[in-house]
């Protein structure tokens, strides 16, 4: 593969997500499972549980165990019904994030439901004042428009399209926000496909038929220009494993990652913050000159960047790069975190040294961290569990079974099959045709698929 390809491979419980760049890398990898209501971007009708004037802002109920912050609110009182978006779920110990100020996005633009005009991101590169004329010409009357990046490509079918659909969304939101009563949910937010097709690059390969053939149906009617990227996976072998996404995955739960000449990245993540410390190794030599040392930082920068966004890593991270005494160098270093870290689309801010010689960066918690869905090493066995449970039924249904096919796993995996990922059960046994009997075996980690003979033991 050697251009940016997003795979996408759907099995019963879950679909999952990569992306790899023109090497082949992963350097990005979303999971979706069964009873994983995505939360950022949901429009709420809520209700003003408590006003705290002095803050300007509120605290909402949308049906969430905690009420959710809505700041630069000074003009609500207690018991009012607002329509809310969700800006950040819910995560230690703190409600949702909110906004008044909802924004429906899209591929070419998005729509700023509240705010009329149109209305450029930060730094914009390109020719405003044509790009205005284009958009004010079909902008709805009550909302206004953000440009997205290929906007300036597009042409005017596929922005009026993308205007319409999006302004069709937000009058059935305030439709349904007129008759409901608070709280309720106004609109889902989207789900992994959907923000999947609205930022992809180069191919897009799909492994399931069904999902294939509703992507199809959406790119043609929203997003022509992407048709001819869509392919469908035919291949003998699971896409993820042909294209060596699953051993990708494990070495990005790993702690230690090597560099290119000797050296080594060490990530340990913790509730707090995540630190990343840069290990020299064999590269440079014996005794590495300054000019060394410098190559190797700015090569562990390149690799922690990526690190960062494929872990999905977020809060506050610092890393320990190897000490020069160049003051020159040290600040080298540190631009080059920033150009490798801009390729990041979660918001997020390389602050510089601190006194002690750490670079600081701060990124915006997006949805949970591979370590979260993945590693043994979480406080929680859910995660691990449904993990294991999704890997299992998508190893069962690559097999032709003689006998019954019964999975024998954890006590853990056996639950979570029987309970959230039961649907997913059901459906991985009329895929196989017969039953996929469970059986547990105690805290085993990992599974073991047999074949018994039918009408036996």
């Amino acid at each position: 593969m050697s251009a940016n390809v997003t795979l996408i491979e759907v099995s019963p419980g879950e679909t999952r997500a990569a992306l790899l760049d023109h090497r082949d890398r992963l350097v990005g990898l979303e999971v979706e499972r069964l009873g994983d209501a995505p939360v950022t971007g949901a429009v709420h009708l809520g209700r003003v549980a408590r006003v705290e004037p002095g803050m300007g802002a509120a605290f909402v109920e949308i049906g969430a165990e905690q009420p959710g912050f809505l700041g630069k609110m000074r003009d609500v009182t207690e018991g009012q019904a607002v329509v809310v978006q969700v800006l950040r779920p819910a995560g230690g110990g703190k409600g949702a994030l909110l906004t008044a100020a909802t924004v429906l996005p899209g591929r070419y633009v998005s729509l700023d439901a509240t705010r009329p005009g149109i209305h450029f991101p930060q730094g914009w590169p390109g020719d405003r004042a044509k790009l205005a004329a284009r958009l004010q010409a079909i902008a709805p009357a009550e909302s206004g428009l953000v440009p997205q990046p290929r906007a300036a490509e597009a042409d005017e079918a596929a922005l009026r399209n993308e205007v319409e659909h999006l302004t069709e969304v937000w009058v059935g939101v305030t439709a349904r926000a007129a008759k409901a009563k608070p709280p309720v949910e106004l609109l889902q937010a989207p789900h992994l496909v959907d923000r999947i097709l609205r930022e992809a690059e180069g191919r897009i390969v799909v492994d399931d038929p069904r999902e294939f053939a509703r992507i199809k149906e959406i790119v043609g009617r929203r997003m022509p220009e992407i048709a001819g990227a869509l392919e469908l996976w035919r291949g003998d072998a699971p896409l993820f494993e042909e294209a060596g996404v699953e051993e990708q995955i494990e070495a990005a739960l790993a702690p230690e990652v090597s560099l290119p000449g000797g050296g080594s990245l060490l990530i340990e993540e913790t509730e707090a913050l995540c630190a990343i410390d840069v290990n020299m190794g064999g590269a440079g030599g014996r005794l590495p000159s300054e000019a060394a040392i410098l190559k190797a930082n700015q090569a562990a920068a390149r690799e922690a960047a990526r690190q960062i966004r494929l872990r999905n890593i977020g809060g506050l991270i610092v890393i320990d790069f190897i000490s020069m005494r160049n003051k020159g160098n040290r600040r080298t270093v540190v631009e080059s975190m920033r150009r490798e870290m801009r390729e990041d689309s979660v918001r997020h801010d390389v602050l510089g040294l601190t006194p002690g010689g750490l670079v600081e960066i701060t990124r915006q918690r997006a949805g949970r961290s591979l370590a979260s869905r993945f590693s043994r090493r979480q406080r929680s066995p859910e995660p691990l569990s449904e993990a294991v449970a999704c890997a299992a039924l998508r190893a069962a249904l690559r097999q032709s079974w003689s006998g019954r096919p019964v999975l024998v796993a954890g006590a853990a995996v056996i639950e979570a099959l029987q309970g959230p990922l039961a649907a997913a059960l059901e459906e991985a046994s009329r895929r196989l045709g017969q039953p996929l009997g469970l059986r547990a075996d105690g805290d085993r980690t990992d599974y073991e698929i047999l074949s018994e003979r039918k009408g036996g033991g």
